[in-house]
């Protein structure tokens, strides 16, 4: 390679942005004196260079060092023209994501990181949440059409179940095409309620949908402590109360989100509360209803073991002691209510289990790594060394995805959150779809079909003991 060719291999981008490519020299023209092509170093001017080949491509361009009003003359790919700072006004697109007269494409994640990982991690992710809804549809339909599932406490997986349908069904908005929720029309600029409605709509719906499922989950708990432990059927008449609370609650947490305008998008497929409010907005309240409602639960579950073993402990006194001898039951409460309790109670903790950990979990990835996202936001020299990565010849989006890592939350965490919480419509389908559910709706359609026919239907008696 001649000292001509290296000035275009190691400063020719560099003449490109500056639109000064006519500056650079021809390296198959002759020259004046010989009438001949340059010679290669082979011939003449054979004097090693005093840098190395990595020392050459690091400092190939340096975006510190232009000024704050400099605009590139051409935005190679996959980089935008920021029309705005083409007019030579001094204005910007965007502050976040545009410099030198070229902007990042929204959503930056799908450039930060390695090639279609965000594409396709988040895919997986939205078909996960689909999939929790249409389960949660189903159990919705069931608690609405089968007749023993319209009472007490059933009702209570009935509002849960809606819940989480509105939780999940979030994802329908994203699948196909995320960017219409995810920019704005310009394509440079995050979603935000002030440029796009569709982000507006399904942030308000993320946000009552969450907080109504904690919720939900927090009366069924609750309802299980008080008819366990105190053998109280306390909410069997009080669903106007808890509908003004479950319901009540997000509904009012939602519009101060939609007045603020606080709903934006972040990062993956959703908008939720912008990371300015987050934290007050949502995650404080949703801590200050699961935990309680977890540490309620880990009473009921030691309360039924106590009994558990006490009962355990009288059988084996009584198998040793001389027939006729009658064992003292435990005070306030029957053994039967306290056993039958215990074969359902297994479903409610899991529940709860799952609801403590997803929540937790989604939260101190907040608290931990989207911190990193606010730094990569305000520190500007974060975004000008991946920058100077990605405008440098021979580099790609592959290799410049490891100079920005340590500023966005690692890739594998990130999954791992919105798997979480993009599954629990499916883990509480798993819970609550049990086989008696099924039953049920054999006995519909037969008595259906019998009713269709003129011969009329068996109905049903009995009274279930708190079956879920």
């Amino acid at each position: 390679m001649s000292s001509c060719e290296a000035v275009h291999k190691y400063c020719g981008n560099v003449f490109a942005f500056s639109g000064s490519n006519h500056l650079l020299p021809d390296c198959n023209a002759v020259t004046s004196i010989t009438t001949n092509h340059l010679p290669g170093d082979d011939v003449c001017n054979k004097i090693p260079s005093k840098f190395t080949e990595e020392e050459l491509k690091a400092n190939q361009l340096n975006a510190a060092a232009l000024p704050s009003n400099f605009v590139m003359k051409e935005c190679p790919a996959p980089f935008l023209v920021d029309y705005i700072a083409a007019t030579g006004s001094g204005g910007t697109v965007d502050e976040k994501y545009c410099r030198f007269g070229c902007c990042i494409p929204c959503p930056a994640q799908n450039l930060f990181y390695k090639k279609n990982w965000t594409t396709n991690g988040f895919l997986a992710t939205d078909i996960l949440r689909s999939l929790s809804a249409v389960l949660s549809l189903v159990l919705i339909v069931s608690y609405l059409v089968l007749p023993d599932k319209r009472r007490h406490p059933s009702l209570l997986i009935l509002n849960l179940s809606v819940a989480i349908f509105l939780f999940s069904m979030v994802a329908f908005f994203s699948i196909g095409n995320p960017k219409r929720l995810q920019c704005a029309a310009n394509d440079i600029s995050t979603g935000a309620m002030g440029n796009n409605v569709v982000c507006a709509a399904q942030g308000a719906i993320l946000i009552f949908g969450s907080l109504a499922t904690c919720l939900w989950c927090s009366a069924l708990i609750l309802n299980l402590h008080v008819h366990t432990v105190w053998n109280s059927n306390f909410f069997t008449n009080r669903y106007m109360l808890l509908n003004i609370i479950c319901w009540g609650i997000p509904l009012t947490v939602m519009s101060v989100a939609i007045g603020l305008h606080a709903i934006k998008f972040e990062f993956a497929n959703l908008c939720l509360v912008s990371m300015q409010y987050i934290f007050p907005m949502f995650f404080y309240p949703l801590a200050a209803i699961v935990c309680p409602s977890f540490l309620i639960h880990i009473g009921t579950f030691f309360y039924i073991a106590k009994i558990a073993v006490r009962e355990g402990l009288e059988s084996d006194m009584t198998q040793s002691l001389s027939t006729g001898t009658i064992t003292e039951r435990p005070p306030g409460v029957s053994r039967k209510h306290v056993i039958v309790a215990v074969k359902i109670q297994w479903r409610a903790l899991l529940l709860a289990v799952i609801a403590i950990v997803t929540v937790l979990f989604y939260w101190l990835f907040y608290m931990t790594q989207m911190s990193r996202m606010t730094d990569l936001h305000t520190n500007p020299m974060a975004i000008l060394d991946w920058l100077e990565c990605m405008l440098t010849p021979g580099n790609g989006q592959n290799i410049c995805a490891d100079v920005i890592s340590p500023h966005l939350p690692p890739f594998p965490l990130m999954i791992v959150a919105e798997i979480l919480v993009s599954s629990i419509g499916t883990f509480v389908f798993l819970t609550f779809g049990k086989r008696s559910l099924w039953r049920e709706w054999n006995d519909l359609i037969y008595d259906t079909r019998m009713r269709m026919r003129g011969r009329g239907g068996l109905e049903k008696h009995g009274e279930q003991f708190f079956a879920l």
